[in-house]
């Protein structure tokens, strides 16, 4: 049977008079519903009289026809058709206080439901048939734009890509000297460790602001989720501390972090848009699966052309209009701000779910990252969040972003291009002179992202003058850093062709040096109690094999030889507790 004819069928006479009339353009000879419904069955499976129909159609009405048909799969998607041309084909309302518009007449003939109570849909069968007679839309193209010269106030260009090199490296020593503390429980960093930590980092916001809590360590926070959840970090306890050692590129290292993040399944970034309650109610099982929201989003973003700028609302608005499948949640209803007893406040409308967690995945990961630049203003500068129950002038920390373009670093991580080539450091390189033991001063002060570098294998003097530290240089090395990097850093801003010969020493010996010493095992530390237990023990036939002196009464050996300690101390008459 025919699903064309089947839902014909469901209709009830009265519409199926009406559609006759509007289709065959003349009032039925007949009011039975069989004959009703094969006449419409006929006429709607005829390709000519089909075709002729669609011909009287006006322009907008038949672009109309040709999305349901190609891009909405038969069904009326009204916010996406007016969002892409501007307005729609509607049946105005006879009555001026009804904000509800119906489909225009002319579209009766072609939408059935699905079933008794479904939504109206153009059944499969006359899809198939329409293809055939009308031309697929033109597809919808997110442009570039151009930045504005200059910059609106307050709006503050951000080159993520040119300082996340610098910051991973920080924070890895951070790591390595276990000063980054989280809860437990959750993983989340405390107030103390974002304030350290964000010395390390390019925030975006200085200060903090009422209306958008925690918006000064937007990158920080993104920075410790993202390594928490990397191979490269492991949770001692309540303390974040290296797993392994990195032996990968800088790059290498950021790109496995982002894949190992939009794998995670732990973590949803919509609960960081605090202000939207609910989220851990009844609401939380209606929260679609956060790792196909990421891909979603990662396919449009690989649609960005590399290192052109986008406006978000384009790119916001070009996800929407194309039908990419962000859903947030299905059940949109139990979201609420303030209190539940407002009642509902949240439509579930692309504007206030899927654009407010597309700002956070962009804001708090993907630029964290350096996969994408971004310009940011305060968040409550543009009325782009309006508050019917209350005065709050932004809903998050990321309500700020207003373009972004996606980085070469982007393209490598995305998988859009197979290697990373590096931008150049710094655009401008700022003149120095290299005296004896690394005492290093530049001829004015040097740009930002200069100090961030040098700060790793350095310790800045007074003015603009720094001096490279063996500790610092040594740390750096250990979580990735690279000494032929610094001397590079180094040559590319002295005049002279070679370094001083003891600064040349200083970096060959810490090369030389990173492995200079292994740890292989635990030490065990046991305290005698004379002198003569301590040489029954270093004389032992056994036990003299593992046990050296550690100062008059102490003797240490590995830690794995204690039940062999205890067992020829028994042996021997000597206790041991």
């Amino acid at each position: 049977m025919s699903d064309l004819h089947d839902a014909i069928s469901l209709e009830t006479v009265d519409t199926l008079k009406k559609n006759y009339s509007t289709f065959f353009g003349v009032k039925p000879k007949q009011i039975r519903k069989a004959w009703l419904v094969k006449e419409l069955f006929e006429g709607l499976s005829d390709r000519s009289f089909l075709r002729a129909y669609l011909k009287k159609l006006p322009d907008l009405e038949l672009t109309f026809v040709r999305e349901c048909v190609f891009n909405y799969h038969g069904l009326v998607d009204r916010s996406r058709f007016k969002a892409k041309y501007g307005k729609f084909p509607e049946k105005p309302s006879r009555y001026s206080f009804v904000s509800y518009h119906e489909l225009a007449e002319c579209f009766e003939p072609f939408f059935y439901p699905f079933d008794r109570y479904g939504p109206a849909h153009i059944p499969g069968e006359l899809i198939f048939t329409l293809k055939q007679l009308v031309n697929e839309p033109e597809p919808y193209i997110l442009s570039p734009c151009t930045l504005p010269e200059p910059l609106p106030e307050h709006n503050v260009l951000f080159e993520r890509e040119r300082s996340v090199m610098s910051e991973l490296h920080s924070l890895l020593v951070l790591f390595q000297g276990k000063q980054v503390k989280v809860s437990e429980k959750t993983g989340a960093p405390s107030s103390a460790t974002l304030k350290k930590v964000s010395k390390e980092i390019h925030e975006y916001y200085q200060e903090p602001c009422d209306q958008a809590d925690g918006m000064e360590f937007i990158a920080t926070y993104g920075w410790l989720r993202l390594l928490g959840n990397s191979k490269y970090s492991k949770q001692s306890k309540s303390t974040l501390v290296p797993a392994r050692k990195i032996d990968k590129s800088s790059a290498d290292t950021i790109k496995d972090m982002w894949d190992q993040w939009v794998c995670n399944s732990t973590h949803d970034e919509f609960r960081r848009i605090n202000k939207i309650k609910g989220q851990n109610g009844k609401g939380k099982r209606f929260f679609t699966d956060v790792r196909e929201r990421r891909h979603v989003i990662i396919e449009s973003l690989k649609e960005c052309k590399g290192k052109s700028w986008v406006s978000f609302d384009d790119f916001s608005r070009y996800m929407f209009i194309t039908g990419a499948c962000l859903e947030v949640t299905t059940e949109p209803e139990y979201l609420y701000i303030y209190g539940s007893d407002y009642g509902e406040f949240y439509s579930g409308s692309w504007d206030k779910l899927e654009a407010r967690y597309l700002r956070c995945f962009l804001v708090e990961y993907a630029a964290t990252l350096g996969l994408i630049d971004v310009v940011m203003a305060p968040p409550n500068s543009d009325d782009s969040y309006y508050d019917d129950y209350g005065d709050m002038e932004c809903l998050s920390r990321y309500d700020g972003l207003r373009y972004f373009r996606l980085t070469s670093l982007g393209e490598y991580a995305l998988g859009l291009t197979g290697h990373y080539k590096s931008q150049e450091s710094s655009p401008s390189k700022t003149p120095m002179s290299i005296h004896r033991q690394g005492r290093i001063v530049f001829d004015k002060n040097p740009t930002s992202w200069e100090q961030r570098f040098l700060s790793l294998y350095a310790d800045q003097g007074k003015g603009n003058v720094w001096n490279l530290s063996r500790k610092k240089i040594m740390e750096a090395l250990q979580v990735g850093g690279s000494v032929d990097e610094l001397q590079t850093f180094l040559q590319d801003r002295e005049d002279q062709p070679f370094l001083p010969e003891d600064c040349e020493s200083i970096l060959k010996q810490t090369k030389a040096n990173l492995d200079g010493v292994k740890i292989q095992s635990e030490a065990l530390v046991i305290s005698c109690k004379n002198q003569e237990i301590v040489e029954l023990i270093i004389n032992d036939k056994v036990l003299s094999k593992w046990c050296q002196r550690l100062g008059n009464l102490q003797i240490v050996l590995p830690k794995s030889k204690e039940k062999q300690l205890r067992e020829n101390l028994n042996a021997m008459g000597i206790g041991c507790h």
